[in-house]
């Protein structure tokens, strides 16, 4: 069982991430489970982040469906569905120091892209089958699928509300199926229980505070500020996959 102060940083974590991801559109997941995984074993952080992740992503793929681009959600999800098993294999096979050093690999691969400006110029199926191969490895693996389906989706160059509905519905429809599977495979626990239980009260708050944010802040300063509290977390990752 996990102890009180596991518990409230679940909690904690995930106020922060749901906060950031309303108010700047992106990094539950990629915030959520390095932080919850600092104190929590990495494979229960991706089965609480994931579950949380999916119903953000469900509620949002409902009430954009209508903008979704549905050839792209079509090739995304299937290549998707390929890679959803290797990404469970990668979370029973390996170790929680593995996880956490594969976590960082995503955060700081995100962070080089991001902060270089790397985009994919130029859309195609291939690039479309690679990301949504990659995005699924990510989902049942680590939980941080949204950096390749959003570097798929930007060089279509779709607008602002296509955009989020596309990749609303591939996460939400990915995330479902990622559910399933730990359910199937026994990954779901009483301490995963427990923790999202706990957790879904600080993710709505995080969601009102991310909303009231918003219309208040300066878009180029809050990526700034988001982009060191991932660089933060990184290297607090590092300093405790060395202490192990």
């Amino acid at each position: 069982m996990l102890h009180t102060g596991q518990y409230i940083l679940i909690g904690v974590s995930v106020l922060i991430a749901a906060t950031v991801q309303t108010a700047s559109g992106f990094g539950f997941s990629l915030l959520a489970v390095p932080i919850m995984s600092l104190m929590v074993p990495t494979e229960l952080s991706v089965v609480i982040a994931a579950t949380l992740g999916t119903m953000t992503s469900s509620g949002q793929a409902v009430s954009e469906r209508e903008h979704a681009d549905r050839p792209s959600v079509r090739r995304l999800l299937l290549s998707a569905m390929v890679g959803l098993p290797l990404g469970l294999v990668i979370l029973d096979v390996a170790t929680s120091r593995q996880l956490k050093l594969g976590l960082v690999v995503v955060i700081f691969a995100f962070l080089i892209v991001d902060l270089r400006g790397v985009s994919l110029s130029h859309a195609s199926t291939p690039v479309d089958i690679s990301a949504g191969f990659v995005a699924g490895v990510l989902t049942t693996s680590l939980s941080t699928n949204g950096p390749p389906l959003a570097m798929a989706l930007h060089s279509r160059h779709l607008d602002p509300r296509t955009f989020r509905g596309t990749i609303a519905t591939v996460l939400s429809v990915a995330g479902l199926v990622s559910l399933v599977m730990f359910a199937v495979t026994g990954h779901f626990s009483v301490d995963a229980g427990i923790a999202i239980a706990i957790a879904i009260p600080t993710m709505v708050l995080g969601f009102v505070i991310g909303h009231r944010l918003r219309p208040h802040l300066d878009p180029p300063r809050f990526r700034r500020m988001v982009t060191i509290l991932l660089f933060v977390t990184g290297i607090v990752t590092i300093v405790s996959v060395v202490r192990g």
